[in-house]
């Protein structure tokens, strides 16, 4: 593995299962947890990775999000000496997106670190590239499984495929510039070492919106119906809801000239499926009285439907309920965020 200087920013299970699986090939990790009791457990007792009822845990180095934002010596013992990173690792939930977390990680990237943003939805590039250029900004679309299971505890509960690409879309067919080339391929490999399937792409913008589609099918109703994503497509009801939702959110796509796979009601089938145990996210925020991503998720379709004046009175609805559904001002602090007009 080409030695390359990884930071991870959440570790949440995204982000716990990537570290602990690039720390086990050999990589140098650092996470950067929530809490200093998150990041002092992590540090001292290690990560565990438990995968195909086996375990195994890593020695990592981890400091808390408190100790990022403080400046100088008092960052994480002496963070800028351990940096730049050649690759910063955002697996915050979009909710967290915020300047407070966004001007201190860009101080781990020096003048030529690159950010890969591994959040559902759409929106938070605007947001982020007040303080990343967006040539040094990439995304990540993935679909492994994985769950939390305590603060440094975490499972791999299903293999799928990890793709990334420059935030900022060229051409179809159009290559990267060689250093960034170079750059993309050290992460690539670094992540199929740790035995990720990882792809390449130049068109994340069509892949982030393929998977928003699926989301917006599974996350609100799984989380309105308190169902587990297995549970979602079973009965003609159900079927029909989902159904409505992914003509209404591909007609949008299509109106925002966003290709759309041919095949998106099988990939939605085969996604509830694979992950008919999990709890989608949605519903654990609502199960567990805090915000949603529904502002992202739901609400991109609900805005660039209005902006072309494409109806989607199902997306319209769902996000209302969901709304309705959260707590008015969650336990982050976020103000219940509303939309009018276009």
């Amino acid at each position: 593995m080409g030695k390359m200087n990884i930071a991870c920013i959440g570790a949440g299970s995204i982000g716990m299962l990537v570290t602990a699986k690039l720390a086990a090939a050999g990589a140098d990790v650092l996470l950067i947890a929530h809490t200093d009791e998150q990041a002092s457990l992590l540090a001292g007792a290690g990560l565990t990775l438990v995968e195909r009822d086996a375990e195994k845990t890593m020695q990592v180095r981890a400091i808390s999000f408190e100790r990022l934002k403080a400046p100088g010596e008092r960052a994480g013992a002496g963070i800028e000496k351990n940096g730049p990173f050649d690759w910063v690792l955002l697996t915050v939930k979009q909710k967290h997106i915020a300047d407070s977390l966004l001007e201190p990680a860009s101080r781990l990237l020096g003048d030529s670190g690159r950010l890969l943003c591994f959040q559902n939805g759409v929106g938070h590039v605007e947001a982020i590239e007040r303080h990343v250029p967006r040539e040094r900004l990439y995304l990540a679309v993935t679909t492994e499984g994985a769950k939390k299971l305590a603060p440094n505890r975490v499972a791999h509960t299903g293999s799928g495929i990890t793709w990334i690409g420059p935030a900022q879309s060229g051409d179809r067919g159009q290559m990267s510039p060689p250093a960034e080339q170079k750059a993309q391929n050290l992460l690539q490999n670094a992540l199929c070492e740790a035995g990720f399937r990882a792809s390449l792409s130049n068109q994340m913008e069509e892949i982030v919106w393929n998977k928003l589609l699926i989301n917006s099918v599974v996350n609100p109703l799984t989380a309105l119906l308190r169902v587990r994503n297995g549970e979602l497509p079973v009965g003609e009801h159900r079927i029909g809801l989902m159904r409505t939702l992914l003509d209404e959110g591909i007609a949008v796509a299509t109106g925002a000239g966003i290709p759309t796979r041919d095949d998106l009601w099988e990939q939605l089938i085969d996604v509830c499926a694979k992950t008919a145990d999990n709890a989608s996210s949605m519903l654990q925020d609502l199960s567990d009285g805090r915000s949603t991503e529904i502002d992202w998720i739901t609400g991109a379709i609900v805005r660039t439907g209005r902006r072309l004046r494409i109806p989607a009175p199902m997306h319209e609805t769902i996000y209302r309920l969901v709304k309705a559904a959260e707590p008015a001002a969650g336990r982050d602090g976020r103000q219940e965020r509303t939309y009018r007009g276009s």
